[in-house]
């Protein structure tokens, strides 16, 4: 069970990654790109739209399109037959010019296509994801180490402070600094970082009160080695199991908070596309155009979901006899 929840989980998360990090060399269309609102409108998946390339290299697209006599051809957009002349459309060979354009996914209300959008945001959204979750296990580390290590009033006061943080509801906290500072990429990775360190400041403490007093740590304290030697060298590396599931769980959840902010309009700024905000671009199109705003909730859902797979096969297979740490 342990494996396969591993292999599930670690395949969708390398294959989103991949897609996401290869993104500009896939050939997809531009994801800010406009091309047509009238045409290519909320089209749903896998649908195709006529289009006649001109001349000077412009693409226009059609509801319905017509041959004429001589190479001219005739286009309806909306309820407007337009004639253009052989001379004008693109290539000598009769039909050279026309073609049928293929929506994987569908467009969004304004015509761009929704399979570059999906994989240029999961660029953002895993971008803040993990850079935002270093952060905050860094500085949740960095406390944690200070306050298990120094004990005493030190330790009191740092805890009561992660305490009165933890009582605030993050989100909350992300968007007042949010509004204060601005919505941007930068911005929402730094406000989810220091916003999301308290869990693993508690964790880290934790695994350093339970192994300061054990016996290789007074031994190395008894033969003069350095405080800071004795934290990254001896203490800390105990901490390196739970940390890396905290950190896969941490991964997922600040994707959530940036999907939260997106759609409110303070994450990721438009036209940039994450998946939160192309959550938002369908939001008031749910009824007839159900796949603008299903589809990245179902790549965040299926991320996070992955994220804990694997998180709890990693913890499972640390915390196994053969990968405990003797007393």
């Amino acid at each position: 069970m342990r494996s396969r929840r591993l292999r599930w989980g670690g395949g969708f998360l390398v294959l989103v990654s991949a897609l996401a990090l290869f993104a500009p060399w896939l050939g997809l269309r531009d994801p800010a790109s406009q091309p047509d609102g009238l045409v290519l409108r909320e089209l749903p998946p896998l649908s195709r739209a006529e289009f006649v390339r001109l001349a000077d290299g412009e693409v226009r697209y059609a509801h319905e399109m017509r041959e004429l006599p001589g190479g001219a051809a005739e286009i309806r957009r909306g309820a407007t037959w337009t004639r253009i002349e052989a001379e004008s459309l693109e290539g000598s060979a009769p039909g050279e010019s026309r073609g049928r354009a293929l929506f994987v996914l569908g467009t969004d209300t304004y015509g761009r296509d929704l399979l570059s959008r999906l994989i240029h945001g999961a660029r953002a959204s895993l971008l803040v994801g993990l850079v935002a979750a270093a952060l905050a296990l860094g500085l949740g580390t960095l406390v944690g180490a200070l306050a298990g290590l120094a004990g005493g009033w030190v330790d009191g006061l740092l805890m009561r402070f992660t305490d009165l943080l933890l009582a605030v509801p993050r989100l909350f906290l992300a968007l007042m600094l949010v509004a204060i500072y601005g919505p941007s990429l930068s911005t929402t990775i730094l406000v989810l970082g220091v916003t999301t360190w308290m869990p693993a400041a508690r964790l880290v403490r934790g695994q350093v009160l339970s192994v300061r007093e054990r016996d290789f740590v007074r031994a190395a304290r008894a033969a003069g080695v350095p405080p800071l030697r004795l934290a990254l060298r001896h203490v800390l590396p105990t901490a390196a199991a739970p940390l890396l599931v905290e950190g896969a769980l941490r991964v997922g959840e600040t994707i959530l908070l940036e999907a939260a902010l997106s759609f409110l309009g303070l994450g990721v700024p438009a036209p940039a596309p994450s998946w939160g905000n192309l959550i938002a671009d369908g939001r008031d199109s749910l009824l007839h155009a159900w796949w603008i705003s299903t589809l990245p909730g179902l790549a965040i859902a299926g991320t996070v979901v992955a994220l804990n797979l694997v998180g709890d096969a990693a913890r499972d297979h640390l915390g196994s006899p053969r990968h405990s740490h003797p007393a």
